[in-house]
């Protein structure tokens, strides 16, 4: 396969996932409707981060390792998966609504937490650097030059900074941040529910794997 023919399937079949919702698109818009542009792109930032990595482990084969710990695999699955139900607890038991404002101020200690949560929300599904390895199996070879496996990995990066970015300016507009004043608690009862479902699954899935 030609080696630019292989960056593109790669980072083709990567794209794809954002068609499916998941606790990492949930964070970057609940972020994003909650607290504005600048936190949605700090959580977005983190998201990617996540990926950089998990994708890097599956790049160079990492991910056997960690599967066959089978400990520590199980230990990452179930920690992260509390850590989602966590959050996904305080959303749901948050106060009633108040109202936002229209811009909200920058904050740096804040835009680190959003970053955090964003990273860890990434990180908490071990089963990530799985599915880069097997997007790898199927589009690198052994030939395959390093020049192109460092491009696949950082379109990927990019691939998912882009997205969280758009996410952001889309779900940090003014209109519909008037939506989101109107049904906050709904909207945030719904993204607690999906993280804290999906971390439930987690949870039952490293048990489980014991």
């Amino acid at each position: 396969m030609d080696p630019l023919h292989t960056v593109l399937l790669t980072v083709g079949l990567f794209a794809f996932t954002f068609l499916s919702p998941g606790p990492n698109l949930l964070v970057v818009v609940q972020a994003s409707l909650a607290s504005g542009r600048a936190a949605g792109a700090m959580t977005g930032l983190g998201v990617a981060t996540g990926d950089a990595i998990y994708s890097g482990l599956g790049l160079f084969g990492m991910a056997t390792l960690i599967t066959a710990g089978g400990t520590l695999f199980t230990a990452i699955q179930m920690l992260g998966g509390a850590y989602l139900v966590w959050y996904g607890w305080r959303l749901l038991r948050g106060s009633r609504a108040q109202g936002l404002p229209a811009v909200p101020a920058p904050q740096r200690a804040a835009g680190w937490r959003h970053f955090r949560r964003g990273l860890f929300t990434d990180l908490a599904n071990p089963q990530t650097v799985l599915f880069f390895a097997s997007i790898f199996s199927v589009t690198l070879r052994p030939d395959t030059p390093l020049w192109a496996k460092a491009a696949a990995w950082l379109g990927l990066v990019a691939a998912s900074l882009l997205w969280r970015v758009l996410l952001c300016q889309v779900f940090s507009r003014a209109a519909m941040r008037h939506v989101y004043v109107c049904c906050q608690r709904a909207l945030e009862c719904l993204a607690g529910a999906g993280l804290a479902l999906f971390g439930l699954r987690l949870v039952y899935e490293g048990w489980a794997r014991r």
